[in-house]
This record gives C-alpha cells, sequence and structure tokens, in this order.
C-alpha cells in the first residue's frame, strides 16, 4: 500500500474534507430551484433587493444551513491562522483547535444578537434598525459561505504564497460580513432619527474594537 503524499507546509487535515462536501451539499440543496443564491449576491449589493428578499418565505432551514456552513467555515478559517502563524503557541490537536474556533464564532455572532437587543431595549426607537442589522448579519453571513470555498480551499490544499493568500483573502471575507451589517444598520439607524451617540457608541465598541484588538495581536505575532 502506497503512503499519501501530502506536500511540504500544507495546512491540510483528513477531515476537513468532511466540511466542503458539507457545505457544497447546502449550496446544492439551498439553490435547487436556481433563484436562491442570486437572490443572496443582489439582496448584499442593494437594499433594495434586500427588502424584497426579507419578505420572502419559506427559507428557514436553508437559512439554517447556510449559517451551520458559515459557523463550520469560520471556525476552519481560525484553525488556519492558528495552524499557519500560532503553532508555537496553540499545541492542541487541529481537530481540537476547529472546535474551539467554531465556539468563538458562534459566540460572537451569539453576543452581536445580545448586544443590539440589549441596545434596542435601552434605546427604544433604535429597534427597526437592530432587527434590520440582524437580519443583514444573517444574510451577509450566508453570501460569506459562497464567498469563502473557492479561498478557503486554496488555502487548505495549496502551499506557500497561494496557500497564504488564500488565507488572508479568506479572513478579510470573514471580517466583511459584521463590517457589511454594522454600514447596513448605521444607514438604517439614520434613517429613522436614531441619536448619532448610540451609533457611534455601538460602532465603536461592538464593532472596530474587537476587531482591531485582534488585529493587533495578529500583527505582533506575525510580524
Amino acid at each position: 500500500m502506497n503512503p499519501t503524499v501530502r506536500i511540504a507546509n500544507q495546512l491540510s487535515e483528513d477531515w476537513m474534507l468532511i466540511i466542503f462536501v458539507f457545505a457544497l451539499g447546502v449550496v446544492a440543496w439551498v439553490n435547487r430551484d436556481n433563484t436562491v443564491l442570486r437572490a443572496i449576491l443582489r439582496s448584499v449589493l442593494s437594499r433594495r433587493f434586500f427588502k424584497q428578499e426579507e419578505r420572502r418565505e419559506g427559507h428557514g432551514w436553508k437559512n439554517f444551513g447556510m449559517l451551520v456552513c458559515f459557523f463550520l467555515m469560520g471556525g476552519l478559517v481560525l484553525t488556519l491562522l492558528s495552524k499557519r502563524y500560532f503553532s508555537d503557541i496553540f499545541t492542541l490537536l487541529p481537530i481540537y483547535q476547529f472546535l474551539i474556533g467554531v465556539a468563538i464564532v458562534v459566540a460572537l455572532f451569539g453576543f452581536k444578537w445580545l448586544m443590539t437587543w440589549l441596545i434596542a431595549f435601552f434605546t427604544g426607537g433604535a429597534s427597526s434598525a437592530l432587527e434590520d442589522y440582524n437580519k443583514y448579519l444573517a444574510l451577509t453571513s450566508r453570501f460569506a459561505v459562497l464567498a469563502l470555498i473557492v479561498p478557503l480551499s486554496l488555502a487548505v490544499y495549496s502551499s506557500g504564497n497561494v496557500s497564504d493568500t488564500a488565507l488572508n483573502l479568506s479572513l478579510v471575507l470573514l471580517i466583511v460580513v459584521p463590517f457589511l451589517s454594522a454600514i447596513q444598520a448605521m444607514f438604517s439607524a439614520m434613517q429613522m432619527g436614531v441619536p448619532f451617540f448610540y451609533i457611534f457608541f455601538y460602532l465603536c465598541t461592538f464593532e472596530v474594537l474587537p476587531w482591531a484588538v485582534l488585529s493587533k495581536l495578529i500583527w505582533l505575532n506575525v510580524f
């Protein structure tokens, strides 16, 4: 029996293939009528299409499946970052790092929902804008699944500069999800007359600060 040849410095693990197969299966199931994926792409780019898509019913389980894919792929991005840049710090087996990464993505996602609920509770008038924010956060997470499949595959199964570039692109796409949602929430809140102080406070505290801290940590450990 011939041994399996693996390229040096490749980030792949055998179990990672299951994630890609699952994600592709969910995407194929979601787009059985050849309209859902196009609607997701248009809704991310256009507020008018976002409102139209919001009124559509019957996609509950499909949306949930895409959200699960986002959690899995987000956890995989964090695992690859750990393997590439922090292997001396995080010594757990990659599968355990993946499970922790998924838990982190789920926790951050849930934290955003909790914070928007609390802010809506204390501000009253911002509830509609924050409801739009949560819906757009879910929408952009579905978009991220579509956008992550190719670069994440290259990050896992290629090596050298190609893998590093694909991994960095995957991280950028993961960050784009809350960024797009924050922009959407800001415009919705301004249109509804929410005081600018509340908008500025939310963006600085719950959107900019966490990513600034994460970027600083990565910068210190990588460069």
